[in-house]
């Protein structure tokens, strides 16, 4: 076993061997003059991935020199704008400049950047050409009978696109008169044949034609070539108004095109087993690639570059006096590069100056993180949530959940646990060429006041994905658990020197119900130790054991308690499900029959309860026949999971209202424990029963 003496050397020579990053350089602004004054500017430095890894002053001579927080090369940005900018200067519209690892220069242990640059007028005093930025924030959204969770993206690729609309096909139907707008389908090859040499398109919507001018005497039972054409997708651009013209439906960049007919809406379709724009390559939409950036920790991006009104663009010079933007979003892990989500024609952000784009997305496929990106200096070991509930939330006496809100809340059901560890405790082994962590974690639970050899293992497999800081590439890794050296289910720290991590803080999944089936207070325990197996204690003095809840009383301990040799947190288990029954007391037979006769009153009568006294409510709901449920009283809540059972009698007058035949009800009722996961309530009860209500109209007078 290697002692902590040479385990410190050995971690400050890989310190050393890490080196120092500087950037350094001068900056001037174009035609500023002595009496201009711009505010005090400093040099930002981001990696790829928009993480802060170094800042400094820009002095009066324009000089600057900061530290960048690096283990290796990678690329970076460096930003200039105004001093104490650091968390909003990513997101503005201020002077960027990118470097690839090419650009640094090593001198023994020393990488260095250097940069002279001159600062436009047009973006420290805006002017001509215009700065557009781009900016959004991505989040993927899953629905589960739980609840909704709503969780960032980060470490995707985010492409922006100029996109212009080229004449071709539509403005020219007008000028084929054997055409008949009864035709469903046009065969793009055939109609080739017939259509003249192009007019120059424009970079924006063009001027529509009258759909009834297209004359003709042709039936209808016109069929497509066959049906294994290219997929279509209809599009309905969102055009700025325009005087006396009237919008029409353009073709999509999915091999098909439709015309809105007139005011019947008729729909003429161009198809083709080719796709057309490979046929006439400047027909349809044309788009330009004129920025790329990547999402940040949290899923958010901003991209911003310089707009020309005067461009060329495919061979022809316009004029576009703003771009119309569309967006391509792309994740790559384990090699596989994924178009998550793509702007359709139709969705062109129109003559767009600066815009802000919020993305929800319900695919599963989508791997999304958990945010929470934030570096902790030294070796500190400390519990931080169990979901989304913080831990300093948490009474340490009871093991209770409580905030301004709820109080004495167990927890029960699958519980993420989330935790931190220091620098020191998170970087690979460069002595065995980084693919060996230094050091492991356990996770293990027993009863308050159990001994330490009462204690079981968490061993539920814990994968992540990790992004290359160099190339932003994705991959999935397991963290364990692992057998190392006989010591059974550790798992590995993340390694945050060479990577980015989609959930930095995840450390372990806890199925509760395999510890405790009814309810009690547990303590989970952390524990550390070295490559080798071997335990490390609060003696090593390698491991810092934190105590992240305090007391439990809701405000975060600072600085935070010391623990000895590991790290305990207390919460209160409770796995029983609520019971929720109905009865109603009118029903005559197993069909649910009550006759008219019985009613009114129509009494229901419900009973709720929870095996432990914790139970947050119930909803009672109607439905009449085949119409919608609604709810036949108020929901009833609690805020403490008190009391524990209800027993009530609910008056079914409602259901009786206007009613005048034999009528069919169901009613469900549905009740929650008051047992959370961090996130949601995790156990209910519901219980349905049909009942009708047999009215029978007055029977005709006899002999009639």
């Amino acid at each position: 076993m290697k002692t902590p003496e040479r385990r410190s050397a050995r971690r400050s020579e890989a310190g050393t061997k890490r080196g120092k990053f500087q950037v350094s350089g001068r900056i001037r602004l174009e035609d500023a003059d002595q009496n201009d004054k711009p505010p005090a500017l400093a040099a930002y430095v981001f990696d790829r991935a928009g993480k802060l890894i170094g800042s400094a002053d820009i002095d009066e001579a324009g000089k600057f020199s900061a530290q960048a927080n690096l283990s290796r090369p990678v690329p970076i940005s460096l930003v200039v704008g105004p001093q104490g900018q650091e968390k909003s200067i990513r997101q503005s519209s201020a002077f960027t400049t990118k470097f690839s690892v090419e650009d640094w220069r090593q001198s023994g242990q020393q990488f260095q950047l250097e940069l002279e640059a001159v600062i436009p007028a047009r973006i420290w005093h805006p002017w001509f050409p215009r700065r557009i930025c781009v900016s959004g924030h991505i989040r993927k959204v899953t629905t589960t009978e739980l609840g909704t969770d709503i969780c960032p993206v980060p470490y995707l690729k985010v492409e922006v696109f100029d996109v212009d609309r080229e004449a071709c096909f539509h403005p020219l139907l007008p000028r084929l008169p054997e055409l008949n707008p009864e035709w469903p389908v046009l065969r793009i090859p055939e109609l080739l044949e017939k259509i003249p040499f192009p007019r120059p398109p424009f970079p924006d919507p063009p001027p529509v034609f009258e759909a009834g001018s297209l004359a003709g005497g042709l039936s209808t039972n016109r069929l497509a070539l066959s049906q294994d054409l290219l997929r279509r997708e209809e599009v309905n651009a969102d055009l700025a108004p325009m005087e006396s013209l009237q919008t029409r439906q353009l073709v999509s960049e999915q091999a098909s095109a439709q015309i809105a007919a007139s005011s019947l809406s008729e729909q003429l379709t161009l198809t083709s087993r080719q796709a057309p724009w490979q046929l006439l390559q400047h027909c349809f939409y044309s788009r330009q690639l004129v920025c790329e950036t990547t999402t940040d920790c949290d899923g958010y991006f901003n991209c911003c570059f310089n707009w020309w009104p005067f461009h060329i663009r495919r061979g022809r010079f316009r004029y576009d006096p703003t771009p119309d933007i569309i967006i391509r979003v792309t994740q790559i892990i384990n090699g596989v590069e994924t178009v998550i989500y793509m702007d359709p024609y139709s969705n062109t952000r129109w003559n767009t100056s600066n815009t802000h784009i919020d993305l929800f997305l319900d695919d599963e496929d989508i791997v999304c993180g958990g945010g929470q990106c934030y570096d902790l200096e030294g070796s500190p070991v400390f519990f931080t949530r169990i979901g989304d509930d913080e831990v300093f939330q948490i009474n340490q006496s009871s093991g209770l959940y409580n905030n301004s809100t709820l109080s004495n809340v167990a927890y029960g059901h699958s519980l993420f646990i989330y935790g931190q560890f220091g620098d020191d405790l998170t970087r690979s082994d460069s002595g065995e060429g980084g693919a060996t962590p230094y050091y492991y974690y356990r996770l293990s639970y027993a009863p308050q006041g159990s001994s330490d050899a009462d204690f079981k293992y968490i061993d539920i497999d814990l994968n992540d994905t990790r992004v290359d800081k160099a190339t932003l590439n994705g991959q999935s890794h397991k963290l364990g658990p692992y057998l190392i050296n006989g010591e059974p289910s550790l798992y590995e720290p993340r390694n945050f020197e060479d990577y980015y991590w989609y959930n930095p803080d995840r450390i372990g999944t806890w199925h509760s119900w395999l510890a405790e089936a009814d309810t009690g207070t547990y303590i989970l325990r952390l524990e550390v130790f070295d490559q080798n197996g071997n335990k490390l204690d609060s003696s090593s003095g390698i491991v810092d054991y934190r105590n992240g809840a305090g007391t439990g009383n809701g405000s975060v301990p600072s600085p935070l308690p010391p623990m000895t040799d590991h790290c305990d947190l207390v919460i209160t288990l409770d796995n029983k499900r609520p019971v929720a029954e109905i009865s109603v007391p009118g029903v005559v037979n197993d069909c649910g029959v009550i006759p008219w006769s019985a009613v009114p009153p129509l009494d229901i009568d419900i009973s709720v309860s929870q095996e432990n006294n914790r139970l947050l409510g119930y909803n009672l709901w109607y439905t009449k026949g085949v119409g919608s449920e609604q709810l036949l009283t108020p929901p009833v809540r609690s805020n403490n999971g008190l009391p524990g059972s209800y027993n009530v009698t609910v008056s079914g007058a409602p259901l009786l209202s206007g009613l005048t035949t034999t009528c069919a009800f169901a009613l469900r009722l549905r009740a929650w424990s008051y047992v959370r996961n961090g996130r949601h309530w995790v156990y209910s009860d519901q219980d349905i029963d049909a009942i009708a209500i047999e009215k029978c109209p007055p029977c005709p007078p006899t002999g009639s």
